[in-house]
């Protein structure tokens, strides 16, 4: 009984000398948490949310998001965790630059065109948090950037959630991560109402298509096929690859019809992309994933983050 009670009373000491590390992936209708240790899943759940609480993105209710984000972690043993997050498609953007070299030297703010932010990110350049990716050996880089006021939105709630912010990322960027680990120079990321399909150029992004959600199973298909044509005039290769699927944990409960559609498209096939079934990942219990594994493809692209320089 003392021993127990002396445990209990370092839990929160314990928690904030040697904070747990949580990865998010941000969703309107769901979030998926998932915890590791080393290689091996502690905690994988889907938290479904009530209509309304995020739209696009955006907490509309910031102050209970961050009421219930805090309370699901402590009830699963995560109090005070550190968390990097993963936004969906649509709330970032990024655009691939080039320039002659003449301009090398110039101020990135200069090299924009003025419309760029509209554009690209839905948002003048000023209201946008950027970031530029140079490219190895060519006068190209990747810009990355998503709104200011969203990210401080996402600050605020964990905040409210009483938990430690290390990073939100770009959905494409964590494709773009799991693509290129799996070799397949095209994926397509389902969310609940909205597909996105990136082909890559030496792992990195060189274009994306917008494309119809799981629910409009036709739309989706046929303007998948053209989508899928282009990619193959711009590289050839991409024919011979089977499609990347990564699921957002929002739309799994679509797969089972998505895949065969999906097969029916994709001349090479369809590879859905999944830590526990290619190996890097296992479970330490099958109580710990709270859900199928293909779901984690986005997470696996988050937490890749980690160990690239």
């Amino acid at each position: 009984m003392v021993l127990s009670a002396v445990q209990e009373r370092l839990a929160p000491w314990r928690a904030w000398l040697f904070p747990r590390r949580v990865c998010l992936e941000i969703q309107d209708q769901a979030l998926t948490a998932l915890a590791l240790e080393g290689s091996t899943i502690a905690w994988c759940e889907t938290l479904p949310l009530p209509e309304g609480v995020l739209v696009k993105a955006w907490p509309q209710q910031a102050e209970a998001l961050g009421d219930l984000i805090g309370d699901w972690l402590i009830e699963r043993g995560y109090p005070g965790a550190r968390l990097r997050a993963v936004l969906p498609w649509g709330a970032s953007g990024w655009r691939r630059l080039q320039w002659p070299e003449s301009a090398a030297a110039q101020p990135l703010g200069e090299l924009l065109p003025p419309d760029l932010g509209a554009e690209a990110f839905g948002a003048p350049l000023d209201q946008l948090d950027l970031c530029v990716h140079p490219l190895e050996g060519k006068r190209e880089a990747l810009l990355l950037g998503a709104r200011t006021d969203l990210l401080e939105a996402w600050i605020d709630v964990l905040a409210q959630a009483g938990l430690a912010l290390d990073g939100l990322e770009a959905a494409g960027v964590c494709c773009a991560r799991v693509a290129t680990g799996a070799q397949v120079p095209l994926v397509l990321f389902a969310e609940a109402d909205q597909c996105w399909l990136l082909l890559l150029s030496h792992g990195v992004p060189r274009w994306q298509w917008r494309l119809p959600g799981p629910a409009q199973l036709p739309d989706l298909t046929a303007e998948l096929e053209l989508a899928l044509a282009y990619a193959r005039r711009q590289d050839p290769a991409v024919g011979m690859s089977p499609l990347g699927l990564v699921l957002s944990g929002a739309c799994v409960e679509q797969r089972e019809a998505l895949l065969p559609a999906l097969e029916g498209v994709a001349s090479a096939g369809v590879l859905p992309i999944d830590p526990v079934t290619a190996g890097a990942w296992s479970a330490a219990a099958a109580t710990a994933l709270n859900g199928p594994t293909d779901r984690l493809g986005l997470l696996w692209g988050l937490a890749m983050a980690e160990l690239t320089p």
